[in-house]
């Protein structure tokens, strides 16, 4: 893999990032970088479509990305924001070779780095940092899906705002409302009634401290 100055710095943050979250020697990520690539997207960019077979893992190493359904009457449904660090993955796709029932665009200019699960599997069987690491990829996305539905099923539209802006708090004020709206599954108008109410309640809370 070919890569300029740019490319070294972003390799090596995610470097270090990696080897200390999963406890990686230097030999095993050589090998995980010698099996993967950089890619870069613009913002608007689609990474894949539903329908499609998408059985590689991305690490977004700078920019923003975005997974989202689209129902059969058009509505699009945000599933999750992916930021610097977070790992992303189509599971059915991953695992079983199955089309991607979401869809993934770039929202911003992104560069992440990506690898095949082939070459995945690959790495687990040969190497046990990456057997570990594997496995702590694989749990940790089955969790995020598990608190998300959670979320969804059990918390207010008031409740999951708050919940965003602890979890997204650098996308509050950077993402437009629809994006936002959809993620919580309400309606631009609903999102504007929640933030209203809110400024209400802080306003009253700093004139009474």
């Amino acid at each position: 893999m070919a890569v300029n100055n740019e490319d070294i710095h972003l390799l090596n943050s995610l470097e270090a990032r990696f080897s200390q979250y999963f406890g990686l020697s230097t030999d095993d990520w050589q090998r995980f970088s010698r099996q993967g690539q950089l890619a870069r997207y613009e913002k608007g960019q689609s990474v894949f479509h539903a329908g499609e077979i998408d059985d590689r893992v991305r690490i977004v190493c700078e920019g923003l990305l975005c997974n989202f359904y689209l129902t059969p009457q058009g509505t699009r449904r945000n599933k999750s924001f992916l930021q610097t660090g977070d790992i992303s993955a189509c599971l059915s796709s991953f695992a079983a070779d199955l089309p991607a029932r979401f869809s993934c665009e770039a929202l911003g200019n992104t560069v992440c780095f990506e690898i095949s699960a082939k070459a995945m599997q690959q790495l687990a069987n040969e190497s046990a940092g990456w057997r570990n690491a594997y496995v702590k990829m694989i749990t940790a996305l089955a969790l995020k899906k598990e608190k998300r539905e959670a979320d969804l099923l059990l918390l207010s539209p008031t409740e999951l705002y708050l919940e965003f802006g602890q979890t997204h708090p650098q996308l509050l004020n950077h993402l437009p409302n629809y994006h936002i709206a959809s993620y919580l599954g309400i309606t631009e108008v609903s999102l504007s009634r929640i933030r209203a109410k809110l400024g209400m309640q802080n306003r009253y809370q700093r004139q009474s401290s």
